[in-house]
Order: C-alpha cells, then structure tokens, then sequence
C-alpha cells in the first residue's frame, strides 16, 4: 500500500527542478516536518532547527510535531508548531484538515528531515511550498535541493541533511531547560538521594534507565542482578521507569526495599525527567528516547545494545560506552571506569548493516573502544 501510495504522489506531483541554496530567493517561510511519535526520533531532528534558523535568521520557522514530542521541541528557536495526534490517523479528516493549513501559509521551503518517513514525505510533497528540500532517495528526484551521502549513524544523518546550508549543524540532539525545571529536579534528587542516606548525601548518582522498546529491552531478572551488584559495591543509583514498563514497577519496588544505596523514581513527565536526568553522573540505558535524552543533555551514557540495529542511534562521543550484551560484571566494570576517568577516549563507531552478530561476542562487530563481555 506504501508503495502504491508513493507512485500516486509522483504521478500527481512533478518531481520538482534541482536547485541550491544560493539559488532560492525570496525564502520568509520556512516549515520543518516531523511528525513521529518516538521521544529518539523527536530528540535526533532538533539540531535542524538551529541549522535552518542560522542560515535564515530572519525568517519564520514552523515545524510539524506530534503532541507527543512538542515538549522536547519546546524553547528551541521555533515560531509555530503543528500538531500530528495519534486519533488523526483513525480520523483522516483531521489529516486533510492539517495539511489544508498548512497549504494555506504558502510557504517557500518545506524540509523533510527523515529520508524514511512516508508521512513527512507525504506532507512535504502535497503542502505546495515553492521549494523542497531532504534526503536523496534512489534514483528518482524528490525535492529541490537532496542532501548525499551515506552514514552509518542517526546523528550524521542530520549533518548530512543541513550541509547544504554551509552552517554547522551539531551532530547530537539538543534540548534546553528552563531554570524553574532544575530547580524542580534539584529538589526532586534530594528525595531521591537522600532516602537512604543518614546523614544525608550531596554526592552524585547512576541514572539506570528500564525500559526500551520492543525487541530493544532487557528482562527484569538483569536489572534485578544490576540493582543486587550495585548494592553490593555501594553505588548510589536511581532507577526510572518510563510509563511502557509499569508492569516492572511492583517487582523492582520490592527489590529496593532493603536497598541502602537506590531509590525508584516513578515515571514524570518528560520535561521533569530531563531535568533530573541532567544532573546525573551516568546513565546506564538501553537503546531508548532516555538515551537520547542524556546525549542532549551532554550526560555520560552507557549505552546496553542487544540488536544490531541500535548501533546506528547510540552515542559515540569520548564520554559514552557501547555494551554489546554485557555481563552484569561488565556493566559495573564499565560504570567504574567511567567515574574514574577510564571511558573510552576515542568516539564509538556503529556497526556496518552488513555484519551479523552473534549472541554471544567478544567485541561488538566493528565498535571500537568499549567494553563487552
């Protein structure tokens, strides 16, 4: 049905003349289109937003957001948001609905950021703006000016999509908080840290993220050995469950009831976390919208990867580690290293799509510098 509904689109819709930006005149208006539903996919698109507003400062800027992720969107250098809900796609009028506005504001560049949405490819082609502007797929032309070249990483993927505009583009998520949000999380960590601590301690803490999605996860019985051996080395933690693994609320609630150096902090809302989150010394996650977060927020990661596929969205700079199936005995060796300086120096490289590897493995295939069991 994708494919049928994309030959329509290029049927109806004449690929458009290629252009450059030097070669674009009279651009006021400008819509950003993302409208995905993962926190990640949210958070990996914000530095475009820094990329378009530096190449046309005095344009207006829109993006098409879900309202599920308008949150991280928000205090970036945006003029107007659109919002996709998720009943919209039961109620397909509410989709014509949108993209009748956004027609209507006649805009003179409209971006599609991911080469692999069929939504944003859809708004993009079918909202009228002058010019277009995305990833080149194929050997069909999409947009007015395509961005080339392959990358082995989401971040790059950004990069390579603003090179055109000559402006440096950051290749890790943004997110900027407000001082009334720290003050809130400051206030929040206190709870936490403290709980077990008498007298109580200001010393800093271990975020351990639980959860992920789909085949991304991890099983309850590791994070119950991880919380027993930080336990048993005296690592004070804080473990935070995001509103998909409720269900592992009741059994880790009970696991921490004895503990001496952990705390639970329930799920908050999104903006609250981040602000908690970036007052953390580490945090130990899987690939999930939290591991982002933490890249955002220039917070250490070490990132627990079970696919394959994850190599291509874990953070890679100095301070970050890759596990590849780790041991618990690796987790806590590379969480020691890390506090002690020991982190991997040298930025980790994602996994070629071409290799496959095993359950079990020494090193992850084609990752440098990190730790694995």
């Amino acid at each position: 049905m994708k494919r049928s509904l994309l030959r329509g689109i290029r049927y109806i819709v004449k690929a458009p003349a290629p252009e450059t930006i030097d070669s674009l005149v009279g651009i006021e208006k400008i819509v950003i289109i993302r409208p995905n539903f993962r926190l990640g996919n949210a958070l990996i698109s914000t530095p475009v937003i820094d990329a378009f507003r530096e190449r046309f400062p005095s344009a207006r800027i829109d993006y098409l957001a879900t309202d599920k992720t308008l949150p991280l969107l928000q205090q970036r250098p945006v003029d107007h948001f659109y919002l996709l809900s998720r009943s919209a796609i039961l109620r397909p009028w509410q989709c014509l609905t949108l993209l009748r506005r956004l027609r209507a504001q006649r805009y003179d560049l409209a971006v599609q950021v991911s080469g692999g949405s069929t939504s944003g490819f859809i708004v993009t082609r079918l909202i009228g703006a002058r010019y277009s502007m995305g990833s080149r797929k194929g050997h069909q032309r999409w947009y007015s000016i395509e961005s080339e070249g392959k990358s082995s990483h989401a971040y790059d993927d950004i990069v390579n999509l603003t090179r055109p505009l000559g402006v440096t583009c950051r290749n890790r998520p943004l997110l900027q908080l407000t001082e009334q949000e720290r003050y809130q999380a400051t206030t929040k960590i206190q709870q936490l840290v403290n709980f077990h601590s008498n007298p109580p301690s200001h010393s800093g803490f271990i975020a351990i993220f639980v959860g992920g999605h789909q085949d991304k996860r991890w099983p309850l019985a590791f994070w119950l050995m991880l919380i027993d051996a930080m336990e048993a080395r005296k690592i004070r933690y804080v473990v935070f469950l995001g509103p998909e693994e409720f269900r592992l609320l009741a059994p880790i609630e009970q696991r921490l009831l004895s503990s001496r150096y952990g705390s639970l902090c329930p799920p908050l809302p999104i903006r609250h976390f981040a602000a908690v989150l970036e007052q953390a010394q580490l945090l130990v996650t899987p690939d999930s919208g939290p591991m982002h977060l933490a890249a955002a927020l220039d917070v250490a990661t070490i990132s627990l990867v079970r696919q394959k596929k994850s190599l291509a969205f874990v953070p890679r700079e100095a301070n970050d580690t890759i596990l590849w199936r780790p041991e618990i005995s690796t987790v806590i060796e590379a969480i020691h290293a890390n506090l002690d300086g020991q982190a991997a120096t040298t930025p980790a490289l994602a996994v070629s799509v071409t290799n496959n590897p095993r359950p079990c493995v020494t090193t992850p295939p084609s990752v440098v510098h990190t730790y694995s069991s």
